[in-house]
């Protein structure tokens, strides 16, 4: 059994990464929990336990949730699907709250309901259930690139580095900003194209998903209140 362990964790080591990160979140909750951050364990600790039981679904065939399709039952896009709705939805809000150019306020306002018109219309196009609704996981990305880089500017304008580094909110969307625009031409590699072409940049997606989770507990350790944004 133990070898089990030490054999599932050595190949899905981000999900150990994830747990770290939940942990970090939570011993230093004190230095964000009025602001609009407060919610982030919640999402850290439903990305840890989605990505537990997606990686056991994958790599365990007694451990299964959809079944009579081909014969293949290792599915976990329902997981996912889910998952991804949450948080791009946490996420917008955020970003809604925290900047400070109100059209741009707005822009993100109506993306957001475009966004679950997307996922609404994915759901008819195609099957929750095996499938990754991707247009509405391209769509969030690229909503969500947008609010951080429009975050970016507006702290670039206001603060010097100095004072950024101590910012909460900073290191998520860089973290959040490193991943997207990097997972972006993969996921779409991945769906649109050859699966086969993708495996050998697994590793590689895998390791800017650690850095991404490196760079929030980063900002939760380095982080001050009065510095939050």
């Amino acid at each position: 059994m133990s070898q089990v362990i030490i054999d599932f964790i050595s190949t899905n080591y981000f999900v150990v990464v994830y747990g770290i990160t939940w942990l970090i979140s939570v011993f230093m909750y004190r230095k964000y929990f009025d602001t609009v951050l407060k919610y982030f364990p919640i999402i850290i600790s439903y990305t840890f336990f989605s990505e537990l039981l997606g990686s056991l679904v994958i790599n365990y065939e007694d451990i299964q949730l959809i079944f009579g399709y081909d014969n293949h039952t290792f599915y976990n896009n329902l997981i996912y699907n889910i998952y991804h709705l949450s948080f791009f939805l946490f996420f917008f809000y955020v970003y809604r709250k925290s900047l400070l150019n109100a059209s741009k306020k707005r822009i993100i306002k109506y993306g957001t309901y475009l966004f679950i018109i997307i996922n609404l219309i994915n759901l008819i196009i195609q099957n929750v259930l095996i499938e990754s609704l991707v247009y509405a996981y391209l769509f969030g990305t690229i909503l969500l690139i947008y609010c951080t880089l429009n975050y970016f500017k507006d702290v670039f304008k206001d603060n010097n580095l100095h004072i950024l580094k101590y910012s909460l909110l900073f290191w998520v969307s860089l973290g959040l900003f490193v991943f997207h625009i990097t997972y972006l031409p993969l996921k779409i590699f991945k769906e649109f194209y050859l699966y086969e072409l993708y495996v050998p940049l697994r590793q590689f997606h895998l390791s800017v998903i650690v850095l991404m989770y490196v760079l929030f507990s980063i900002g939760f350790v380095i982080s001050k209140r009065r510095a939050f944004r």
